[in-house]
């Protein structure tokens, strides 16, 4: 028999102006479930899920909760039936204790409006025994591990007696372990009854957690089933359809380029004391190298040394055979190197500013006249660069903070390409991307790679580092330490030399 229905959305569509984002959408999620909403960008998840948690009103459609019709575009009463959203990137207080987060703003009160702590301590802990949830009342969010930081936004859910929990890339940021602590934790959620919906690009937590999926493309869900009854290459085909599938498959195997061409950047015995050591290795001109290993390797400190962000205490390293150490990234950049940073929200684009804004924020030189900028052709050149990069909506005066996450990576991207680096470097560039954003980030980076420009490249992602790199470097505890040839090695063999397990 199947469990209740708490969510439902029935023939839901929605229309801007002549775009339609949403077309006669259903979508159910029932109690003690685990519901995967999966789709590249642009699919119509962003919009869905507007339109499930009130924040949105629908053209046509309705939603329903128990059964019962509900408000439209009403947040608060959505989240009164028990509908709650985590978001990618975190909404808690970061200098309040995780006590305080968890009821920041619904604080139970005593006479003359001060603060029942005991009974808020109280109602806390009785939602850790219900649901089975360890963590430190007194913690300061600030101090805690991402996945803790994760769990305290569960507990603001559930202290509003959320029963359906829409989790949004809950995981973009975690490390392996900590993924498989949060995968605990819904499995707790769902065993009590809550219903979850769970949006992610990680196809390998779709299978590993979800109970069941609904595909969509274009703004319809083109598949719904249970997991157990999907294939993961039939996945990939219904999210991006059959010329790109085909098209990154035949990339996958293409030819490599070991050693491409001229010498862009050696190092030698680079260190940092405390965090990395006697890293030595070569980068040439027209090929893609590699560096992986598990979180907390000191692959990001490494690049943020060469790049100048960060200082080395000994070792070398040259560009075009000068001898440098960058003492800021300005001085890296005038070098001719390009560094997409891991980050894209923190240390990679204006989110308030414009596409164009964004995309020529990095190569302003070249269109300084005088004393003033020369907008028609900063105009013409991101009007360019949103064409190559296939950004999307094509429309350089939006907000970057009003894209999906893999249209303002592509922005993020190709605010260095407006550079026309000798070297980029790229530090997780595919993270909280979803599979066909992601095909088209490695399509720009072999082209840049056919033109001569030397990439280096930090990735977590095994199958993704198989995909595009040329060599692979292996780094361990802050060690390189070792360099192979990507067409003379294996996936099984790098994971056994970074100590992860093999796919």
């Amino acid at each position: 028999m199947d469990a209740p229905v708490l969510l439902r959305g029935r023939g839901l569509s929605k229309v801007y102006g002549t775009s339609a984002a949403l077309t006669d959408v259903d979508f159910t999620v029932r109690a003690g479930e685990v519901h995967a909403l999966i789709g590249s960008n642009g699919a119509g998840k962003s919009t869905l899920i507007r339109l499930l948690t009130g924040a949105t009103v629908p053209t046509c459609g309705t939603v329903e909760v128990d059964g019962q019709p509900v408000l439209h575009g009403d947040p608060l009463e959505m989240i009164r039936h028990g509908v709650a959203c985590i978001y990618q990137h975190s909404n808690l207080a970061p200098a309040m204790t995780v006590l305080d987060n968890i009821f920041l703003g619904r604080q139970p009160t005593r006479c003359l409006g001060l603060v029942d702590v005991s009974r808020q301590r109280r109602a806390a802990q009785e939602l850790l025994v219900r649901h089975g949830i360890q963590i430190d009342l007194d913690a300061v969010c600030a101090n805690l591990p991402t996945v803790k930081q994760k769990e305290v936004e569960i507990l603001k859910a559930l202290a509003l007696d959320a029963r359906v929990l829409l989790m949004d890339e809950p995981t973009g940021w975690l490390a392996a372990a900590d993924v498989a602590r949060l995968h605990a934790t819904i499995r707790m959620l769902k065993a009590s009854g809550v219903g979850i919906v769970y949006i992610s690009h990680m196809l390998d937590e779709i299978f590993a957690v979800c109970d069941t999926m609904t595909v969509m493309r274009d703004g319809r869900v083109i598949a719904a089933s249970r997991v157990a009854e999907m294939t993961r290459p039939r996945l990939v085909q219904l999210m991006v359809g059959d010329k790109l599938a085909v098209d990154a498959a035949a990339a996958a195997f293409g030819t490599r380029r070991p050693r491409g061409g001229e010498m862009r950047l050696r190092a030698r015995g680079l260190t940092q004391r405390g965090t990395f050591r006697d890293v030595s290795f070569d980068l040439h001109a027209g090929e893609i190298l590699c560096i992986t290993g598990l979180i907390g390797a000191k692959r990001t400190e490494l690049l943020h040394a060469i790049f100048g962000s960060a200082r080395f205490d000994g070792g070398t390293l040259e560009i075009d055979g000068r001898q440098v150490a960058f003492r800021h990234p300005s001085e890296a950049i005038e070098a001719g190197i390009g560094f997409v940073t891991e980050d894209r929200h923190r240390d990679g684009l204006m989110l308030g500013l414009s596409v164009t804004a964004n995309l020529v924020m990095a190569a302003l030189a070249r269109f300084k006249r005088l004393l003033w900028l020369d907008h028609l052709g900063i105009a013409q050149a991101a009007r360019v660069s949103i064409a190559e990069l296939n950004v999307q909506p094509p429309d350089g005066r939006r907000a970057v903070r009003l894209l999906s996450g893999g249209n303002q990576q592509k922005v993020l991207l190709g605010k260095w390409l407006n550079l026309a680096p000798r070297v980029l470097i790229l530090d997780e560039p595919t993270v909280g991307v979803d599979v066909g954003a992601k095909a088209e980030i490695y399509a720009i980076l072999r082209a840049e790679r056919d033109k001569g420009v030397a990439v280096l490249m930090v990735s977590s992602d095994l199958e993704e580092v198989m995909t595009i790199a040329d060599r692979i470097a292996i780094m361990v505890s802050g060690r390189l330490v070792a360099i192979h040839d990507a067409a003379d090695t294996s996936m099984a063999h790098v994971a056994h030399a970074i100590g992860a397990p093999a796919a």
